[in-house]
């Protein structure tokens, strides 16, 4: 049973059976049956109806809209609308090779009507486009329905193509001929409708120029455009363009280009956003922002230095540990591009990258074999375009993040695809890594990347007894090969090892690290209080990443003049307490080699003795030492010099340090050029009469405090 009583406002005018409300009939209907209607007419209708059962009718009731009103509203009816007429397109149209619709042109005195889209419908013309529109993006040519629009940019854009393959066709056969057939009235219609057009386009293309209006014309998707990035030679695939306006509302003409990088664990592509600024006139085509690579002037010798570039690229995706001569940059606060020059030598890692800078991380999507730079894009961090997040173009895939949020972990070289020579063309000019002596992750750039010239002469020139250089030496190569083997009760504490070095000043603490580190071939960190700071919220944080990126490098961490945060824990101090258990905390979860070196080593908490493994004494120069370094440094030195071994053996009685015997060196070396005579050993007397203060005060501060060394 359905019961539904419609009530609006009530009214005391009343019948039986019947309300009326505010002049309308109310009925309630129960079971069919409006009370309403009287007696006599159940006796017309015979039985009474049946019960409404809603949804049960097997069919469809079409509704349509009515006449919209000024404001585009309207109501639906049951009746078809009388201006409704005939579809256009039916079985009658179905037969035609091609459908052109036309639309009618306005403020424009040469014609009429213009060329909407055309419709191909011939299967033989679809066959002979699916080479010629092959591999070009967002074309399907095999669709039961292909349908071209708007400036008609794949057609124009193979032009050339479209032309060769109906002059190829044969006339052996009744499909050839056929085909020739409608091929020719397809090209006939758009030669007809674009003919001005095409021949302004090839006119100034055959001359090397071309007009803002037309620049669409001139790029291909899926052509390689070349453009200059940071000044660096860049070669790209495009995929696609627009006329828009760049952040500032000016006009431009859009490129998104794709180029191949590496994100850590794997090579894929990313995407770049570039544009070219509205000009009037035409312009030469080379002078543009970016241009096919194939109207540069020496595009043979350009595709040979870019496929190298890409090689080396190539050999240097995961981690490596190079020599750098160049710029390096990173994105600021507020976006912009800060540069540094670096001399020194980088960790190049794009997977430590990712993970210190998450916000800059590089995401990329994965090769296709078949088709390099096809598919999603990605976002990446943009970093040649300066005006890259300013145009998007709408892709919902292009969130550049993983689906699972995670890093992917570095893949094994052995396994890695290598790269053809198309994607070495437009692999990117950029590495990221971490310089060591500017404390910063950048962007390198490939070809200022060098390799290491190691001081090969280092270790051996470590003034120390020699079983002392065996015994440190072997035992850092040892911890690097099996560090491993050994384990703590607790999964992954105490597979470090952690080396003291204490003693006074200028007696090789320092040069110990560096020499090992050169004799091993392994980065080197010199880790300061400036890099960690003084407050514990950060200095935590810091210097579990600090260990973080040694341990994955392999490389050694020296922290010089350790005193500082090593100092025996007081009842007042406790900001230096929170920084003193802090370290003793995290030295125990370090699984590399470090180096600590101190002249205060009586100032050390009693709590660091037990994480140390071994604790080296060096003791002031004997003669003999100090006559070996006077010796190294005069072999070192390009300057020519008249030292005899009898002057020699005088000087390295003088109760000096090695650094003191460096600084006097380099001292009287000066004074040797300014008279431009050979290093005499009156040079050094004279610098050493002269400084002779103060080596004198350095002693006596020495002899006061020597009771303090261990």
């Amino acid at each position: 049973m359905v019961s539904e009583r419609v009530d609006v406002y009530s009214s005391s005018d009343e019948e039986e059976g019947t309300t009326f409300t505010n002049a309308i009939k109310t009925a309630i209907i129960t079971n069919g049956v409006s009370n309403g209607e009287s007696e006599n007419d159940e006796k017309k209708t015979g039985t009474p109806e049946e019960p409404i059962e809603i949804g049960m009718q097997c069919g469809l009731k079409n509704l349509y809209s009515g006449k919209e009103d000024k404001r585009g509203r309207f109501q639906w009816q049951d009746k078809i609308p009388e201006d409704v007429g005939k579809p256009a397109e039916d079985a009658e149209t179905a037969k035609w090779a091609l459908l052109v619709r036309n639309v009618k042109v306005y403020n424009d005195p040469r014609k009429v009507l213009a060329i909407h889209s055309i419709v191909v419908q011939s299967p033989l013309l679809k066959k002979l486009l699916e080479d010629v529109l092959k591999d070009y993006p967002g074309v399907t040519v095999g669709l039961q329905r292909l349908e071209f629009s708007g400036k008609f940019e794949p057609i124009i854009h193979r032009w050339s193509q479209l032309k060769d393959a109906i002059s190829n066709i044969g006339d052996e056969t009744e499909d050839q001929r056929k085909t020739k057939e409608h091929a020719e009235l397809f090209y006939n219609l758009l030669k007809s409708e674009f003919k001005n057009l095409i021949d302004a386009s090839q006119d100034m293309m055959s001359k090397g120029v071309m007009t803002y209006e037309y620049l669409w014309t001139l790029f291909q998707p899926g052509a390689t455009v070349y453009a200059r990035q940071d000044g660096q030679e860049t070669a790209m695939k495009l995929h696609e363009t627009k006329y828009g306006q760049d952040r500032n509302g000016n006009p431009c003409f859009w490129l998104t280009c794709k180029y191949v990088d590496w994100d850590g664990a794997k090579f894929g592509t990313n995407k770049l956003n570039l544009s070219i600024p509205a000009y009037s006139g035409t312009r030469s085509i080379t002078q543009l922002a970016v241009y096919p690579i194939d109207y540069h002037h020496d595009k043979d010798a350009l595709r040979t230095r870019l496929v190298e570039r890409g090689a080396k690229a190539e050999s240097l995706a995961g981690s490596h540990y190079k020599s750098y001569n160049g710029i390096g940059w990173k994105r600021g606060a507020f976006g912009t591009k800060d540069k540094y020059n670096i001399k020194s030598r980088i960790v190049i890692d794009t997977y430590g990258w990712n993970r210190f800078n998450p916000s800059f991380a590089i995401f990329v999507t994965p090769l296709n074999q078949k088709d390099p730079v096809a598919g999603g894009t990605s976002s990446g961090n943009g970093d040649d375009g300066e005006d890259e997040d300013t145009y998007d173009d709408g892709d919902e895939n292009d969130g550049g993040m993983p689906i699972d949020g995670q890093f992917a972990d570095e893949d094994n070289e052995s396994q890695r695809i290598p790269l053809t020579t198309d994607q070495k063309l437009i692999c990117t000019p950029l590495l990221r890594g971490y310089s060591l002596k500017n404390k910063l992750w950048l962007n390198f750039f490939v070809n200022c990347v060098k390799e290491i010239e190691w001081q090969t002469g280092a270790f051996d020139s470590l003034v120390l007894p020699s079983n002392q250089k065996d015994l440190i030496l072997g035992f850092t190569e040892s911890q690097r090969k099996y560090k491993e083997s050994f384990d703590d009760v607790i999964e992954g504490k105490g597979k470090g090892i952690i080396l003291l070095l204490c003693g006074p000043p200028g007696v090789g603490k320092t040069l110990t690290a560096e020499s090992v580190a050169e004799e091993m071939r392994v980065p080197l960190y010199m880790m300061s209080a400036g890099d960690l700071g003084l407050d514990p919220r950060n200095v935590e944080t810091k210097l579990q990443n600090i260990l973080e990126m040694c341990t994955k490098w392999n490389a050694i961490l020296l922290l010089d003049e350790a005193d500082v945060f090593l100092e025996q824990r007081s009842l007042h101090e406790l900001e230096r307490n929170k920084l003193v258990s802090i370290f003793l905390r995290i030295l125990e979860y370090y699984e590399g080699i470090m180096f600590l070196t101190t002249n205060r080593v009586n100032t050390f908490d009693p709590a660091f003795q037990s994480r140390i493994h071994i604790s080296l004494d060096y003791p002031e120069l004997s003669i003999d030492s100090r006559r070996l370094v006077w010796k190294n440094f005069l072999a070192a030195s390009q300057q020519a010099n008249t030292i005899s071994s009898r002057q020699l053996d005088q000087l390295s009685l003088m109760n000096m340090n090695g650094r003191q015997i460096k600084n006097v060196l380099k001292t009287a070396q000066l004074l040797a050029s300014r008279k431009e005579a050979d290093l005499s050993y009156d040079h050094v007397m004279t610098v050493l009469d002269v400084t002779q203060h103060l080596h004198n005060s350095t002693q006596e501060n020495e002899r006061t405090r020597a009771s303090i060394f261990c």
